[in-house]
């Protein structure tokens, strides 16, 4: 975009400075010669995970990968899953594949400690519907990019992987399961906070959207 530079080196900076505050127009007395240092990330993948709340509870329902894409716009939606993930590490240890294991391990942890994340961040704002909570990953770092509070037309990718358990509190015996994020945020919408903390139920190994 216009005004950025890439630095990679401290003896670039000061060229980079002034090449920007010249392209703004921004060198005379009295100007705003502010600007912004950001985390340049060159190897990214673009990850989501899917979040439920109550305003009391919230609930992370695994993640997707949503880094293939065209003109800013998503081509490809994979589901990403701790048992997957688990599964395929596993399979490559036994294959022989240590390098390939150890790869799907450091994917498992970074999509336990976004899930973690994210559903603490659900808890914390109150969330009271369907959002996503979308982080860039770049090997075993992953960066917070922003919230969508809002059901999104890749959600389906989600029901493939997990079904939703919600079982009375006093009662065990008493359960319904929903395999719909849209009927479970009109669930939501009737009952609130007397519906019960629901318990994710795998469904199936994965899933994936193709958009044409």
């Amino acid at each position: 975009g216009k005004g950025q530079r890439i630095v990679s080196q401290p003896g670039q900076v000061a060229a980079a400075v002034s090449e920007v505050l010249n392209e703004a127009r921004a060198t005379g007395p009295g100007d705003n010669r502010n600007f912004l240092i950001e985390l340049n990330v060159e190897s990214t993948r673009h990850n989501e995970i899917q979040l439920l709340g109550n305003g009391q509870w919230c609930i992370a329902l695994g993640g997707r990968d949503c880094s293939l894409q065209m003109h800013e716009q998503k081509l490809l939606e994979v589901s990403i899953t701790e048992e997957m993930l688990a599964a395929a590490a596993e399979a490559a240890e036994r294959a022989g594949q240590r390098e390939r294991a150890e790869v799907l391990r450091t994917d498992l942890d970074t999509l336990r400690e976004m899930e973690a994340q994210a559903a603490r961040f659900g808890e914390a704002v109150k969330l009271d519907s369907a959002s996503t909570f979308e982080s860039i990953v770049e090997g075993a770092h992953h960066y917070f990019m922003e919230v969508n509070t809002r059901i999104q037309v890749e959600h389906r990718v989600t029901e493939m992987v997990y079904a939703l358990r919600f079982t009375h509190p006093e009662d065990p015996t008493l359960s319904f399961t929903v395999d719909s994020l849209v009927e479970a945020m009109l669930w939501m919408a009737v009952h609130g906070p007397a519906l019960p903390r629901p318990e994710r139920i795998p469904r199936h190994g994965s899933g994936a959207e193709v958009r044409i």
